[in-house]
């Protein structure tokens, strides 16, 4: 025998809930779950065995009904005030609602039946699929067909009024007409009003009165008046009024509707890129099974036209990939064993066996599908500023709705004032301004995506349309690459046949090996090409940003770097040593000084060229007048070429801290651009952090902006991107404010009737909407970064995105893997 979790009673027969709780009849069962979905059972039993310090969990739970943004702040407020819900996150937009909760406390079935107490459909994963855009579609159609003969049978009605036949002799065929409207405009409201009608009287008990509530107080006054009037044989009916009003709201959210899948599309496409099968390798033999279970590691094989399932190493065969879902690049480029291959890149032509090195949310379409889904979740200030204006608008409108009735049935009629008040309900629906900034930014989103430029949230964009000053840091973002190893000069000796330069060499490479800067790996690799012999292993290894490194080789400290990290460590630096760096410096090589023993036993000179578009980039940015600079730690010698060859200000010998230090002082919006390798804390000091072709594990990057192929033209262009897209966001505001301000102030006149007002705020939220699909191919001025543009293909209203025009995801140098 078992108690019951709400009565005490005793049960043989116990019926449990989704979190365990044991109930003695279906009645407690039920009361408990509507306690519980009130708040009050955790009030009434808080030791009833809920530990509230258990781990929380996060649940994503798919919304429908929501016709404006009015309804995501609904189901958000209601939600962070639920007991065991530790926060709630709406996004109007995605249609989605993220919640952490206590898994003690509460559960996502419960947290999906408070939704739809609010009058919203809730589902969880695994639920049956439901396509909201298809049923509005059907909804509208069975809708528009009774509309149709609504407003046939009410035209009859206004000729009759229009052309003087109105009379007692004709009266009884009017009642008909009336009778008929009356009974087509029933359905209508039950098909597709009710969702709004519930919607707006959920939120309107609840204290929250949002859209819904004002289209719900006018549809349903106008259709209470036309009953009373039907009923007393007198005055005029508004059937047509409050059905029409419904079909053209329904109307504007279905293009809302429309209108966020294509803003989303470019995001979204990134989640189906791999593929959902795949061959791998196993002792029993070749085994065919979800690509997401394919162990790290295996041997995983790719016919020709195949994608490839997981990122990883060409461990056979070679041939041409089409890499242009994930650089936009349509030329197709060759692979063979030992290069890299990423998830979503096509096998053209070629068999391959691969090497899995990260398999789904590991793979680089994972992370960066993983980067975007959190930046539909971040709400930029704009969006905030907007919510708040909106949310003032709803009880005001509601207020002036009230005032514009009791002075029109004062002046005129109780059926004047209440026309008149639909109206201003009508006009004042705050849908437009609701959608005006988010929808936007989403564009902005997607069209960033699409050409390689990865935003970690929507307010990036307006970060970067207020920037007021670019940074540059110059190794391994404005040079090419690979750098190289151009001369070497030892104490001993600098013929490379000399044993004693041999040794150098072997202990600098031995300790630069495990070095991730650029200057470190083309040490390495410079070393390798010139000596017959594997460096030793260098243990203890450290690195000083900015001044170099060190490691213990053969039992000796070996520090390599710039010439203050000599100084610091007290090493001894002969004359030749000296005139040489300096002799090399003047020849534009960049010199690292390496010593051990209490002396610099040598010098490396590395060569390094700017980038063939460097000068374009800058050029780009001075035309959208934003000043340049660049942070270098090289000499002050070397910071002179590289301002003479460039024409910009460059501020050399800058250790890490000094990098900070000056963007930080800035005083204004300050975007700088990094490799994201040596950079990080330069990146997340700066207003806007930018990091161009970063390393796979692009998830632990310092920056806001990640540039996901080799170009830095399209740091200019994102820079230009952002100013139109909050140029559209400030367009749109504009537009929805006047649009209400004006279409008010006409209301509360008289001058504006209900259908017309309802149509106007259709109109009002195509405006919006078409504006902010217009950013997806607005004119971003005469750059030169060639962005990848996608082409339209019109099927059943919906766009696609062809194969060769799909987001860029990555041209990236595998080496640096781990240089977030």
């Amino acid at each position: 025998m078992v108690s019951c979790t709400l009565c005490g009673l005793d049960t043989a027969h116990p019926l449990t809930n989704e979190v365990g709780d044991v109930f003695c009849c279906p009645a407690c069962l039920e009361v408990s779950a509507l306690l519980a979905d009130d708040g009050a059972l955790a009030a009434s039993q808080p030791d009833a065995g809920r530990d509230a310090g258990a781990p929380l969990e996060i649940s994503t739970i798919s919304l429908s009904g929501l016709w404006c943004p009015s309804c995501a702040w609904l189901i958000n407020e209601r939600l962070d005030r639920s007991p065991g819900i530790q926060t709630a996150e709406v996004n109007f937009i995605r249609r989605e609602a993220l919640v952490t909760y206590n898994p003690e406390q509460t559960n996502p079935r419960r947290i999906a039946r408070q939704i739809k107490k609010f009058g919203y459909g809730a589902r969880l994963e695994g639920d049956k699929p439901y396509n909201e855009e298809e049923s509005e579609w059907f909804r509208l159609l069975v809708g528009g067909v009774l509309v149709m003969h609504i407003m046939f049978i009410s035209f009859m009605l206004y000729f009759r009024e229009w052309t003087g036949r109105a009379g007692p002799e004709t009266e009884w065929l009017a009642d008909i007409f009336r009778l008929m409207i009356a009974a087509f405009s029933v359905p209508v409201i039950l098909i597709i009003g009710l969702p709004i009608l519930r919607a707006g009287l959920a939120s309107l008990i609840r204290g929250r009165p949002n859209t819904h509530t004002l289209i719900a107080i006018g549809s349903f006054a106008a259709f209470a008046l036309s009953t009373r009037n039907l009923a007393a044989g007198q005055g005029d009916v508004y059937f047509d009024t409050a059905a029409i009003l419904l079909f053209l709201v329904a109307i504007g959210h279905w293009l809302e509707l429309r209108a966020q899948k294509v803003s989303g599309e470019a995001v979204e496409r990134l989640w189906r890129q791999i593929p959902p099968e795949a061959d791998w390798l196993t002792p029993q033999g070749w085994r065919r099974g979800p690509a997401d279970e394919i162990p790290l590691g295996a041997r995983v094989r790719v016919r020709p036209g195949e994608r490839f399932p997981a990122d990883g190493v060409v461990a056979a065969g070679e041939g041409d990939v089409d890499e242009s879902v994930v650089t936009g690049e349509p030329d197709p480029a060759a692979r063979r064993e030992g290069d890299t291959v990423l998830a979503g890149t096509t096998n053209l032509d070629g068999g391959f066996e691969v090497i899995a090195t990260a398999v789904g949310p590991q793979t680089v379409v994972g992370q960066i599908g993983q980067l975007l889904h959190q930046a539909m979740w971040q709400r930029a200030p704009v969006e905030r500023q907007a919510d708040k204006l909106a949310a003032w608008l709803t009880p005001i409108a509601v207020a002036l709705a009230a005032a514009t009735f009791a002075f029109w049935s004062w002046q005129d009629s109780v059926d004047t004032g209440l026309i008149h008040a639909l109206a201003v309900l009508l006009i004042a629906c705050p849908c437009a301004l609701g959608i005006a900034t988010p929808l936007t930014l989403w564009v902005g989103l997607g069209r960033a995506t699409r050409s390689g430029v990865i935003l970690r949230y929507t307010g990036v964009l307006e970060q970067l349309a207020e920037a007021g000053q670019v940074y540059f840091d110059k190794t391994g973002t404005l040079t090419k690459r690979p750098i190289r190893l151009q001369k070497v000069f030892s104490v001993q000796s600098s013929e490379v046949s000399d044993p004693s330069i041999s040794s150098f060499l072997l202990r600098a490479a031995a300790v630069e090996a495990m070095s991730e800067h650029p200057l470190g790996q083309a040490i390495a690799s410079g070393a390798k090409k010139r000596l017959d012999k594997r460096p030793p292993r260098a243990e203890n290894f450290r690195a000083f940003p900015g001044q170099g490194v060190c490691g213990v080789v053969d039992g000796d400290e070996v520090w390599i770097g710039n010439r203050r990290l000599m100084e610091q460590q007290g090493l001894e630096m002969s004359q030749a040593v000296a005139d040489t760096a300096v002799s090399w410096q003047n020849k534009g090589l960049t010199v690292a000084y390496a010593g051990w023993n209490g002396r610099v036993q040598g010098i490396l000179g590395l060569g390094e060229t700017a980038r063939a578009e460097a000068a374009e980039t800058i050029a780009d940015l001075q035309k959208l007048n934003l000043p340049v600079a660049i942070l270098t730690g090289d000499s002050a010698a070397a910071g002179q070429r590289w301002q003479a060859a460039l024409s910009v200000p460059v501020y050399a010998e800058q250790r890490p801290e000094d990098k900070v230090n000056r963007l930080q002082a800035a005083g204004e919006s300050v975007v700088m651009v990094g490799d994201g390798i040596n950079d990080g804390p330069a990146l997340a000091a700066a207003s806007v952090g930018i990091a161009v072709r970063q390393g796979t594990d692009v998830a632990q990057s310092a920056a806001a902006v990640i540039l996901l192929h080799d170009d830095l033209r399209a740091v200019p262009w994102s820079m230009a991107l952002s100013r139109v897209a909050m140029r559209k966001v400030r367009q749109n505001l504009a537009w929805a404010v006047g649009y209400n301000a004006i279409g008010l102030v006409l209301a509360v006149s008289g001058l504006l009737q209900p259908s017309l007002a309802a149509l106007l705020m259709v109109f009002s939220n195509v405006i919006v909407t078409s504006n902010a699909l217009r950013l997806r191919h607005a004119d971003l001025g005469s750059l030169s970064f060639v962005e990848v543009e996608e082409e339209e293909t019109e099927e059943m209203g919906k766009l696609e995105i062809s194969d060769s025009a799909q987001s860029p995801i990555s041209n990236l140098p595998i080496s640096n893997l781990q240089n977030g």
